[in-house]
């Protein structure tokens, strides 16, 4: 055949030709200057990197006859047979069709020879992964020590698989995948020296379809330029060589998705169906377009894990300035758990219509850290609101007593309640003896009764204490109705069940030891039971909680909150 690939014409000869792989290219020829060169190299990567390649160059730079040079010549007898093919002091073997013991066996019987015209005998296994156990255990000990005329370059893409004792005895050189840039740049170049015209949009989607793979690119880039006979490469021409899909048609999906428009997407698939195009692919290069976005919302769109034109980070920048980093998320999310679903339907365009028709129901909106947000702003508001009008804070009620020496002193009233009505006038105080303890000290008192100064304010001040020692007391007195007299003081309180009736007679002894204290009078209590509507509704809502309870612990219903994974809410 006449007609050679550009893979084949444009491969490589030197170190500064290799594109993308200057960490190791480099390397290497400082290595080969200063006479540091290992004996064992092993080249690990993804495919169409340049593994191979740099193998040959090396094996070169040893061999020229003006070498050890970082430079080969390529020039004398032994740079052409090495490019070639026919050098017989390099052995380029296929770790996949010679994996067996017995053929490591033969070529270590062979590294003790010397090499016939060269200065070193070079052994490039490509894919050394796939050599058996025996196998890498039979050259473990040639590998580690092998004759000084001999070089091993291993290359492979599956660095995981190969042993550790082998990968301890060798220098390893890790190459990457190369930028969508170099090969969009290199392809320009080839193509101006075959003369074709092509448009750098067009180089940008070989680039892309070839995904770090400079082999990959220029594979495609033959096939494009092979159906252009007149050398004019337009994008459309690009697009239906290599049966891509135009990227405009996935900013139009973006942009029906985030809008809310199911007519629009739906007009979408069917073309895609109606135009040849593989709609389980197409739901892959969605994955990936959602995966970008995710990436320039959260990284910006300089990352350099994004495999895009700059143009194309642009626009996606753009479209996802408005948007939220947890609605995108949810977006892939949603991708992702749909993925086997599209790929393993029978109907594959009712599959994707769906999985698209479900992501335009989320709600872009409002999201969980806008609500807080604004709940925090709304609160900020309101505390400043509050600490600029003094006075806005409620005040615990005080009891209010009636002045008056004729009037009867009544207990404070609660706050739900309005107040009695007055009994009968109770005696003055200075026809009684005085206490044999006085109850407080009301000098410091200035809205006390200066004619009886321990009646209204002494159970108020009673009650402030008892709150501190007895909360609960203290609930059940607050409700209460009091009248001081000479002797005692009655307190009417209503009960409204047998557990506070129970607490205030525990109660009771030191609640007298504290009136006598603090009032210098005992307590004398007056029950009564509540009754009436309120004691209707209490026992109704009674029985409908018993009858509730009873309900949600029948088998049925616990089988039903099982299996729904539910909550009983009612």
């Amino acid at each position: 055949m006449s007609y050679q690939v550009l893979a084949l014409k444009y491969r490589p000869q030197l170190f500064e030709d290799v594109v993308g792989q200057d960490h190791v290219t480099t390397t290497l020829a400082n290595a080969i200057s200063s006479n540091r060169v290992a004996h064992a190299l092993l080249f690990t990567g993804p495919r169409g990197t340049g593994k191979t390649t740099i193998a040959r160059i090396l094996a070169k730079a040893m061999a020229c006859e003006q070498g050890p040079t970082p430079t080969p010549c390529n020039a004398c007898k032994r740079c052409k047979d090495i490019t070639n093919g026919h050098c017989a002091d390099v052995f380029e073997i296929d770790g996949a069709s010679n994996n067996s013991v017995d053929q490591i066996r033969d070529l270590r019987e062979n590294v003790t020879y010397m090499p016939s015209s060269a200065r070193v005998k070079i052994y490039i296994i490509d894919e050394v992964h796939m050599l058996s156990t025996a196998a890498f255990n039979a050259l473990l000990k040639t590998l580690e020590e092998p004759p000084d005329h001999v070089l091993f370059v291993f290359a492979t893409t599956e660095v995981h698989k190969i042993p550790a004792t082998i990968l301890s005895r060798c220098q390893r050189h890790d190459l990457s995948r190369i930028a969508l840039e170099q090969i969009s740049a290199h392809l320009g170049s080839l193509c101006e020296k075959e003369g074709f015209a092509i448009e750098r949009q067009s180089l940008d989607l070989i680039a892309i379809e070839a995904d770090g793979s400079i082999r990959d690119g220029l594979s495609l880039l033959d096939r494009v330029l092979s159906a252009c006979p007149d050398k004019t490469v337009t994008r459309e021409m690009v697009s239906a060589g290599l049966g891509t899909m135009d990227r405009q048609l996935m900013a139009d999906m973006a942009h029906a998705v985030f809008n809310r428009q199911g007519d629009a997407l739906i007009d979408l698939v069917d073309h895609m169906n109606h135009s040849g195009q593989d709609l389980k692919k197409f739901y892959a290069d969605i994955i990936f377009y959602f995966r970008n976005l995710n990436v320039i919302k959260l990284c910006g769109p300089q990352n350099p894990t994004l495999n895009l034109t700059p143009v194309e980070k642009d626009s996606l920048n753009q479209l996802v300035a408005s948007l939220s980093q947890d609605y995108l998320n949810l977006m892939l999310q949603m991708l992702l758990e749909n993925e086997a679903l599209v790929k393993h339907a029978s109907h594959t365009q009712t599959a994707l219509e769906m999985v698209l028709l479900k992501m335009i129901q989320v709600n872009p909106g409002m999201h969980i850290d806008q609500i807080i947000a604004k709940l925090d702003t709304l609160a900020k508001q309101i505390d400043t609101h509050l600490s600029g009008q003094p006075g806005q804070q409620a005040q615990a009620p005080r009891p209010v007593e009636d002045p008056s020496p004729e009037a009867p002193a009544p207990a404070p009233p609660p706050a739900h309640q309005s107040p009695p009505e007055p009994g009968p006038a109770m005696p003055e105080p200075a026809a009684c003896s005085p206490p044999s303890v006085p109850p407080f000290d009301d000098k410091e008192d200035t809205g006390s009764n200066p004619k009886n100064p321990s009646e209204p304010l002494s159970w108020a001040k009673f009650l402030d204490k008892i709150q501190e020692r007895l909360p609960f007391i203290f609930t059940l007195l607050s409700r209460s109705q009091a009248q001081v007299s000479c002797d005692e003081v009655r307190v009417t309180l209503q009960i409204k069940s047998d557990f506070e009736k129970s607490r205030l007679r525990t109660k009771n002894t030191e609640l007298q030891r504290l009136s006598k204290q603090f009032l210098g009078k005992p307590i004398k209590f007056e029950l009564t039971q509540e009754s009436g509507p309120a004691k209707e509704n209490h026992e109704t809502r009674k029985a409908e909680d018993k009858a509730r309870q009873h309900a949600s612990m029948h088998p049925l219903v616990q089988e039903t909150r099982r299996l729904f994974d539910g909550e009983i809410i009612l």
